[in-house]
């Protein structure tokens, strides 16, 4: 992605997580805003989001989406609950406050294959979700209940972590894993 188009979307990631109006948001985006924006939101050039931009790019793709949806089957969830939910979702992906969680890729032969990225192995082993609702609440932002549980099971359903939930998720969680599938497979 080009710098004028990483300026665009940051511009958008911002003017939209501003209108959540939660305390913290302001704090993180400070604080992990170059991250979240250089952040890829995928390894490989197959998948959505791959490369610098496309964690941004992919939230707020999903952001859009879930308002889509909300509107089209008439599930009534609150507008902050949605962006708060579509931005936030996936920051673990930036890794933790030290290390990141994507590696450019030193392999010839995956990067042959479009496989750009390798996951950080000197990282503590922990769910994308998981680690963005920790990243969340380090910075303070408060979630209802029903965000929180969307964000902790934005990483899927199959998840043994998740099958818990099955037919009993909140709707913005509804909203959320659709937006996703939608949008295509992300990889976390």
């Amino acid at each position: 992605m080009k710098e004028r188009e990483l300026e665009t979307i940051w511009s958008s990631y911002t003017k939209l997580a501003g209108r959540a109006g939660r305390d913290g948001i302001e704090l993180l985006i400070e604080n992990i805003g170059e991250k979240i924006l250089m952040c890829s939101a995928s390894t490989d050039v197959t998948l959505p989001g791959c490369g610098p931009g496309g964690l941004v790019e992919t939230s707020l793709e999903v952001t859009s989406r879930m308002r889509a949806i909300s509107k089209s089957v008439g599930v009534e969830v609150p507008v902050d609950s949605i962006i708060v939910t579509g931005l936030l979702h996936n920051i673990g992906m930036i890794g933790d406050l030290e290390r990141p969680y994507l590696l450019e890729q030193d392999s010839d032969w995956h990067r042959k294959r479009g496989t750009l990225y390798k996951y950080n192995e000197n990282i503590p082993k922990m769910p994308v979700a998981h680690r963005s609702l920790y990243l969340i609440q380090h910075f303070g932002v408060r979630l209802t209940s029903e965000e929180w549980t969307a964000i902790s099971l934005s990483g899927g359903m199959h998840r043994e972590e998740n099958r818990f939930y099955i037919g009993s998720e909140p709707p913005l969680a509804f909203l959320l894993n659709q937006s996703r599938q939608w949008l295509g497979k992300l990889n976390n």
